[in-house]
């Protein structure tokens, strides 16, 4: 499965985040302008009439920073979208976390990849959402609801292809506590996010959905065998791998993302139940 989201620079989506601050105090979010919410909508406002020339400076900020902060701001854009009617109590925490680090990306340490962490949690839930789904912030990081089924997802985004592993590890525990009290018909899912694995922040995509597609199935072959030795629950169903990143094909600038599924048991039935729903999920997404 696929998405690619143009990035358009135009007053729609400014449109869209003119209650941004509004709601965050609402939500009792801080409202720094320093975050890097606010240096993302600076970023899009700017970029209408980047590049436009068709240099790679615009502002004195490259091409390179001008992708990451619109990718940034669209991932931004969507979570106020989706989750801008939910209660204060859902959101404020996380909200405060993924608002927090270093501008770019690859500024980011050890030490400050808690907000673009966090981040990964609300914008995978967000396009889920802006898909007609059902989606609850709720622990161990998000529950997608589809007919019939309820899917518990942890969240990990690894800074290292040999921290997979240990996320993969991780994620499994939280499930392990989790689902015993959810209902029967609920599995679990872990969410890996490899985009900082594949992209540390520096460069942008100028590949096929084919090649993207193709690098996540090469990381996913390549650690699969590491699941064998990690203790899953009986319902904790799948591995998922997710990429995003910003693209430049020549013809206009694109936020690609890729997902590819993992089982990690043989009950073929529930695993054609979860590919049939998240294609009938991705279907549905006009974006």
């Amino acid at each position: 499965m696929h998405q690619a989201s143009q990035l358009r620079y135009g007053a729609d989506i400014l449109q869209n985040l003119r209650g941004f601050d509004d709601w965050l105090r609402r939500l009792g979010v801080p409202v720094r302008q320093a975050d890097r919410a606010h240096r993302a909508i600076r970023v899009l406002e700017k970029a209408e009439r980047a590049f436009l020339n068709g240099t790679n400076q615009a502002d004195g900020i490259s091409k390179s920073d001008y992708l990451f902060g619109l990718t940034e701001a669209l991932e931004l854009h969507d979570v106020y979208l989706a989750f801008r009617d939910y209660a204060p109590q859902q959101l404020c925490e996380r909200l405060t976390r993924a608002l927090s680090g270093p501008a770019l990306p690859e500024s980011e340490t050890a030490t400050s990849r808690d907000g673009r962490n966090v981040m990964f949690e609300l914008a995978l839930g967000a396009e889920w959402a802006l898909c007609g789904a059902e989606v609850e912030l709720l622990e161990p990081d998000l529950l997608l609801k589809v007919p019939d089924r309820g899917y518990l997802i942890a969240c990990k985004r690894p800074e290292h292809e040999r921290s997979i592993r240990a996320a993969v590890r991780s994620a499994a525990s939280q499930l392990r506590s989790a689902l015993p009290s959810a209902p029967n018909n609920y599995f679990g899912i872990i969410a890996v996010c490899i985009s900082r694995v594949l992209n540390r922040g520096n460069a942008y995509f100028s590949g096929s959905y084919e090649q993207l597609s193709g690098l996540v199935n090469m990381l996913m072959g390549r650690h699969r065998t590491d699941w064998r030795t990690t203790e899953f629950h009986p319902r904790n169903i799948a591995v998922l791998f997710y990429a995003h990143t910003p693209a430049d094909w020549g013809t206009g600038l694109f936020r690609l993302s890729a997902v590819r599924i993992g089982p990690t048991l043989r009950e073929e039935s529930v695993h054609q139940n979860l590919r049939d729903d998240m294609t009938n999920l991705y279907s549905n997404c006009g974006r």
